[in-house]
């Protein structure tokens, strides 16, 4: 082997000059690819144009809109208020829908619950009903 023979300046030296060739060597190969995808460059001189021509079109419609009359009308704060009133009175709270939530996912553990997990949570003094953790014996209010 002729590697760990070589000192570390050498190595860098040949891994240096090889990076530049494989650099060089690329480039010269895939000249083409970089040219052509370099084509949005030869439209940086038409940015301006193209800004100040939106710019003009919105300062247009702003003033025929202005000048016509047509404005976009937007609902009056009566007519808000009264629908966000009816909302508050009709939805359910947050705590109603979290507590059947709660108690369909405490009924499908309590039906999956195996008779041993029952019986080991009755012999428990601090457990009241079965257990709603089947694996540990332990009602998930003592976790």
């Amino acid at each position: 082997m002729v590697v760990p023979r070589v000192g570390p300046m050498i190595l860098i030296v040949v891994s240096v000059v090889a990076l530049v060739g494989a650099g060089i060597q690329h480039y010269s190969m895939f000249s083409a690819e970089y040219r052509l995808s370099t084509w949005q460059n030869t439209m940086v001189g038409y940015g301006p144009f193209v800004v100040l021509g939106i710019a003009l079109l919105f300062i247009l419609s702003a003033t025929l809109s202005a000048v016509t009359g047509n404005a976009v009308s937007a609902p009056p704060m009566e007519v808000l208020s009264s629908a966000i009133a009816n909302m508050k009175n009709t939805l359910p709270t947050a705590a109603s829908a979290t507590n059947m939530v709660t108690a369909g996912i405490n009924k499908g553990i309590t039906a999956l619950a195996p008779a041993s997990a029952s019986s080991a949570s009755s012999s428990s003094s601090a457990s009241t009903g079965p257990s709603l953790i089947p694996t540990l014996g332990y009602r998930a209010s003592e976790v």
